[in-house]
C-alpha cells in the first residue's frame, strides 16, 4: 500500500518558501559579521567622560559632646620647674582637658563641648579602681567618651610585673563600656631620667618600662568594641637629651610643659574627630 503525505501548509505559503530558498541559493553567500561587544550585567554605555562625583562634604559636627578626662597629675595638669626642683599646680589654661575643649569649640562653633578634668595627682591606676573613684565618677557623669591616661605612678611605685597595672586599666574600660561610653585609652609618652638639683636624687621615672607598658596596653585594648588607643608615645617622640621633645617635658622628666599639654590636647582631638565626625546635615 502506498502512503501519501499531504502538506498542511497552504499552497501560497509553499510557493513563497520555495522562492525564498531559490533566491538565497542564487546570490553570493553572506559572510558572518564580527560579534558585537557585550556589556556586563549592570553596565551602561558611556558617552564621553564620566560625570565627576560630588565631593565628600567636610566635617560639620561631632556626634558626641560630653567627655571625661580621667587620670593622675598628668591629666590634672601639674607643672614642673625648669630644673625639676619643684612641682606646681596647673598653670591656668594649660591642662590638656582645658585645651582640648577649646580646640573642639573652635573647630565646631555651633556645638557646646564639656571636657571634665578628673585627674588626681599621685593616683595610680590600681588605686583608682580599688578605691571606687573611677566607678563613682562614671556613675555621676556618664560621659559619652572617656579619655584615659593612667599608670605611671604604679610603674614608679611597684616593682615586677606590669600586668596588675594593665588589668586595672582593663577594669576601668569594662566599667565604662557598661555605660555605653566610647573609650580612648592613651599610651604613656617616653619619660626621662632626672636629677634633683638640690639633693642629687636620681629619678628614673620608669624610663625602661614605658615601651613594654605601652605594648601591653595596646594588646589589652585590641579588638574591643568602641575602644581606641591614642598613641601619645608616638606624638611626643624622643623627649630626652638637650633637644629631645623640643621642650615637651619639664625639668623633672615626667610632667609636660604647656607645649607638651598642647600636644596631648591635639592628639586626643584628632582621635575624637576621627571617630565622632559627622558630615553633611546634623540635627
Amino acid at each position: 500500500m502506498t502512503h501519501s503525505f499531504r502538506s498542511s501548509w497552504p499552497a501560497p505559503a509553499v510557493v513563497a518558501l520555495a522562492a525564498l530558498v531559490a533566491g538565497g541559493c542564487a546570490g553570493s553567500p553572506v559572510l558572518p559579521t564580527a560579534p558585537s561587544s557585550v556589556l556586563s550585567r549592570g553596565a551602561v554605555p558611556q558617552l564621553g567622560a564620566p560625570t565627576a562625583a560630588d565631593p565628600l562634604p567636610g566635617p560639620t559636627a561631632l556626634g558626641a559632646t560630653r567627655f571625661m578626662a580621667f587620670g593622675d597629675s598628668i591629666t590634672y595638669g601639674t607643672a614642673s620647674s625648669f630644673d625639676g626642683a619643684f612641682l606646681f599646680d596647673p598653670v591656668p589654661g594649660t591642662p590638656y582637658p582645658f585645651q582640648l575643649e577649646n580646640l573642639l569649640e573652635a573647630a565646631f562653633a555651633t556645638q557646646d563641648f564639656t571636657v571634665t578634668n578628673r585627674g588626681v595627682a599621685g593616683e595610680g591606676a590600681i588605686t583608682a579602681v580599688t578605691s571606687g573613684r573611677f566607678t563613682q565618677r562614671m556613675a555621676a557623669e556618664r560621659p559619652q567618651a572617656l579619655l584615659l591616661l593612667e599608670g605611671i605612678n604604679d610603674l614608679n611605685d611597684l616593682e615586677g610585673s606590669i600586668t596588675p597595672i594593665v588589668n586595672a586599666l582593663s577594669q576601668m574600660i569594662d566599667i565604662a563600656r557598661l555605660y555605653n561610653t566610647t573609650v580612648f585609652v592613651s599610651t604613656m609618652f617616653q619619660t626621662c631620667v632626672s636629677v634633683h638639683p638640690d639633693t642629687g636624687q636620681v629619678r628614673q621615672n620608669s624610663v625602661d618600662r614605658i615601651v613594654p607598658f605601652n605594648t601591653a596596653v595596646r594588646t589589652m585594648a585590641a579588638g574591643r568594641q568602641n575602644v581606641y588607643v591614642v598613641d601619645m608615645y608616638g606624638v611626643f617622640g624622643n623627649n630626652c637629651g638637650p633637644n629631645g621633645g623640643v621642650g615637651l617635658l619639664g625639668g623633672d622628666g615626667l610632667h609636660p610643659t604647656p607645649s607638651g599639654y598642647s600636644v596631648m590636647a591635639g592628639a586626643f582631638s584628632n582621635a575624637l574627630r576621627s571617630v565622632f565626625t559627622v558630615r553633611g546635615s546634623y540635627q
